[in-house]
């Protein structure tokens, strides 16, 4: 169906020029019109429900997603013995020597609350390697027999420069690495699986487009080839890894990538760790570990190296910073290369806490806070005992932001989170878990309007990655990229935003998703 119109709809444009509207007229993967209906074409009874631009995930992670649904999934496992149980049962299915491969525990559940001991894994499969990674993806439980793949030490495991490792089991940050070089590789075939599997997912969400947080030569060739294939119906916007340098050195050289469906003009990189797993780097030292204040994953000279050659290139940078200290070190470096306004579009991906004396920073040189509502809900339970009272309110600065003129780039960081749109506008304006507490959210003052939440997935989105001019609001010769809900997410009461319904997806005209 290349022409039609969308009938009987209560129709958010966020478009000043139009705001409300009860039509959309498409035609071959474009909004023709908006209030206008062309008779000539088919007419598609939206019975009353709500049409927004389509949602967009500012930060996603498409292979990782696919990948997890099919592996062992420990996330929300609320005691360390239902999590050994799962993996007494996975074992059962494999043959002695085969690789565990699983992700998502969180020890903060757990009663304890304590990080694991070596002896769990080591006694139950003293012959199969495990490599199960933290809830935040910055720390990985492993055993004795994946150690012994790796030929290393334990004390050249605990000692690399930006890592750690605790009870002889938990390896942060770079420690990791030495076991994803000897883990299972990924073929382009499973990759091309795995993201086929995730969009099968996302598009039941709601969801038109992600911005793909990290992107190697097998997922942007795994990418091409299911776009060529006809099997890759949403907008992806690519950040490359900075890490492949040879990558990123050929992306400088041909230029920015665009295309209907995919575009790359944008590289990611890692300055700290997680707020989880302590890795996350503070300018203070943690409240529960006073020896410790996270990780600073790189040299100064490595970023601004990396930082320089995106600037000469004209590549978007989005680095990845959670503590204090690591938003500090970025916008520091960010600010010699950016050296006041523009508009480079800079991202900081998380920005999820931030001093007083860093945040005019974000200002000063156009730096775009990048930021995913549901980490701040899904770590509100425990960050005062981590932090301390004194620095909450350094946490998930959404208002403040906005209040500075800025645009937040709004995403999930799925799989972390659930990659759900409306669990995160949900979080955006209430700042609480989905029993409704707190009572008048955590931090409250730094909830934001049903407006500002709806932009962070739709029009902001789409002015962090350059897309403004054809995404992110519905008027004419924009692109056809649509969610129909079955209520209005501008007036609808916080409690029932949970509840709403995705009754279409629509991206590129196509009606990709539809409620039966």
């Amino acid at each position: 169906m290349k022409s039609y119109n969308l009938i009987n709809a209560k129709v958010i444009t966020l478009d000043p020029k139009n705001s409300i509207a009860e039509s959309i007229t498409i035609h071959n993967g474009k909004i023709e019109a908006v209030n206008s209906i062309n008779s000539n074409y088919t007419n598609l009874d939206m019975a009353g429900s709500t049409i927004i631009p389509g949602f967009i995930d500012a930060h996603f992670h498409l292979k990782n997603y696919g990948k997890r649904l099919d592996m062992l999934n420990l996330k929300g496992v609320n005691s360390l013995d239902e999590n050994i149980e799962m993996i007494k049962s996975k074992l059962n299915s494999l043959a002695k020597g085969e690789w565990l491969i699983g992700y998502g525990w969180d020890q903060n559940l757990w009663e304890q609350q304590d990080f694991p001991e070596a002896n769990i894994l080591n006694s139950i499969a003293p012959e199969n390697p495990i490599y199960l990674t933290r809830v935040d993806g910055h720390s990985a439980w492993v055993n004795q027999a994946a150690i012994h793949k790796t030929q290393v030490s334990l004390d050249e495991i605990a000692n690399i420069n930006g890592g750690s490792l605790i009870n002889d089991c938990v390896i942060i940050d770079n420690s990791m690495d030495f076991f994803r070089k000897i883990l299972p590789v990924d073929s382009k075939e499973n990759i091309k699986s795995w993201i086929k599997i995730a969009i099968k997912e996302i598009v039941k969400k709601g969801i038109t487009g992600v911005h793909d947080a990290w992107q190697d030569l097998d997922i942007v060739e795994a990418i091409n080839e299911l776009i060529e294939e006809g099997e890759f119906p949403i907008r992806c916007y690519g950040m490359l890894g900075s890490s492949d340098t040879n990558l990123i050195d050929t992306f400088f050289q041909q230029g920015h990538y665009n295309t209907s469906y995919y575009n790359i003009r944008s590289v990611k990189a890692f300055v700290d760790g997680a707020l989880g797993s302590r890795g996350a780097a503070l300018y203070e030292p943690y409240c529960d570990d006073k020896n410790n204040c996270g990780l600073i994953l790189i040299t100064q000279e490595e970023f601004l190296r990396v930082s320089e050659l995106c600037h000469k290139y004209n590549f978007q940078l989005n680095t990845h910073a959670i503590g204090d200290k690591g938003n500090g070190f970025v916008l520091d470096c960010y600010g010699k290369i950016l050296n006041g306004p523009n508009d480079r579009r800079w991202r900081v991906e998380h920005a999820q806490m931030v001093s007083d004396k860093d945040i005019m920073k974000f200002k000063n040189s156009d730096i775009l806070p990048s930021m995913q509502p549901s980490h701040c809900t899904s770590d509100m339970p425990w960050l005062d005992q981590r932090l301390g009272s004194h620095r909450l309110k350094l946490i998930s600065r959404w208002k403040s932001f906005i209040n500075l003129g800025l645009k937040i780039p709004g995403g999930s960081d799925c799989p972390i989170e659930e990659g759900n749109p409306l669990f995160e506008f949900y979080a955006a304006v209430t700042r609480q878990n989905h029993l409704g507490k707190p009572e008048g959210g955590w931090q409250p003052q730094e909830k934001v309007s049903n407006l500002q939440a709806l932009k962070m997935f739709t029009t902001w989105a789409a002015y962090g990655a350059f897309q403004e001019h054809c995404r992110g609001k519905i008027a004419i010769g924009y692109d056809a990229d649509l969610t129909v809900l079955s209520d209005n997410l501008l007036t609808i009461n916080a409690k029932d935003i949970l509840n709403l319904k995705i009754n279409y997806t629509i991206i590129n005209g196509k009606i990709v998703y539809r409620k039966l």
